[in-house]
């Protein structure tokens, strides 16, 4: 069998990014159609965005000259950040180190995800205000990479 830290290695696409709260309802975080982005590489690398997939153009075509309800609806529909993670095979986690985030409060964090892989679907989770955030991601198999960088 494969080991996890090797079935991770590649590119994810997010599929639903929910706050599962403590009586078991959920609530989709970035929208019931989120769209979002998870690489790890072979390096111990790794970057994650997620962000609201209704998200609405800014009134300007400039991207520093929204208006503070822009951007504030920006702030809150959008999470991104990067650094190095180790797969921990038999706890099932990964150990993250966060360099930098669109939340401050997470730069140079260490934080543990809790992390399933099941053919082509992984499940990141992970606790956070009395529930838990539960994360999932499709494989982006190499062959729709070369088409999206061909176009």
């Amino acid at each position: 069998m494969t080991p996890l830290s090797q079935q991770l290695v590649g590119s994810w696409s997010v599929a639903s990014h929910e706050s599962v709260r403590a009586d078991g309802s959920r609530i989709p975080v970035y929208g019931v159609a989120p769209n979002g982005l998870a690489m790890f590489g072979a390096d111990g690398r790794f970057v994650i965005t997620v962000m609201r997939g209704d998200r609405a153009n800014y009134a300007t075509a400039h991207p520093a000259r929204g208006s503070a309800e822009e951007n504030k609806a920006t702030a809150a529909g959008t999470m991104t950040y990067f650094g190095t993670y180790k797969v921990r095979e038999t706890e099932g986690i990964i150990a993250i180190h966060i360099d930098a985030s669109s939340f401050p409060n997470w730069n140079g964090a260490d934080q543990i995800r809790g992390f399933a892989i099941v053919g082509d679907e992984l499940t990141l989770t992970v606790n956070a205000f009395g529930g838990h955030a539960e994360v999932k991601w499709k494989r982006i198999s190499s062959g729709l990479i070369e088409q999206q960088v061909l176009r």
